[in-house]
């Protein structure tokens, strides 16, 4: 993945991300920022939020999520250039031991009565790999669990993992 040159790029969209993008960075454990390897050997950093309808934040170990991970070198600009990171209360920072794919979500589809189309039926749906249920499923986004899981405060965060990159 690469930018585009500087006169070719549109402005920052913080508020979405592009599925073909948002696979890629999961899949590879990408920066979704700047498409560069996230993972060290530390760990991983994710930022979560507690999303509306969520009874309080989610347990350390019990984390699913389809925001891709930030590099050290992006994470502090992430955290001062986004609006929603900046005046988001719920907002933490995870330094993940491990991490491991374990689903998609997407748009369902059924089948017309007449046999001819599909038509859809929900939005937003989730499939586990573990028990797949929904074999008329167009998947958007990827998910990963995340173990071994650290909250790090957004103003301490240690030098080493911020070089690391």
């Amino acid at each position: 993945m690469t930018r585009p040159p500087e006169g070719e790029r549109g402005r920052v969209m913080f508020d979405c991300m592009d599925p073909l993008r948002q696979r890629e960075c999961m899949t590879g454990l990408l920066c979704q920022v700047c498409a560069q390897p996230a993972e060290t050997s530390a760990g991983t950093v994710f930022v979560e939020w507690q999303r509306p309808g969520e009874q309080g934040p989610k347990p350390l170990d019990r984390i699913t999520t389809d925001t891709p991970p930030v590099c050290g070198a992006c994470l502090p600009v992430s955290l001062r250039r986004c609006s929603f990171l900046r005046e988001e209360e719920s907002v933490r920072v995870l330094l993940v031991r491990k991490s491991v794919i374990s689903g998609v979500s997407g748009t369902l589809y059924r089948v017309s009565d007449d046999m001819r189309r599909w038509i859809p039926s929900e939005h937003d749906a989730y499939s586990s790999f573990n028990k797949p249920r929904y074999p008329g499923m167009l998947a958007q986004r990827l998910y990963r669990k995340l173990r071994g899981v650290t909250v790090l405060e957004t103003n301490e965060i240690p030098p080493a993992l911020l070089a690391a990159n």
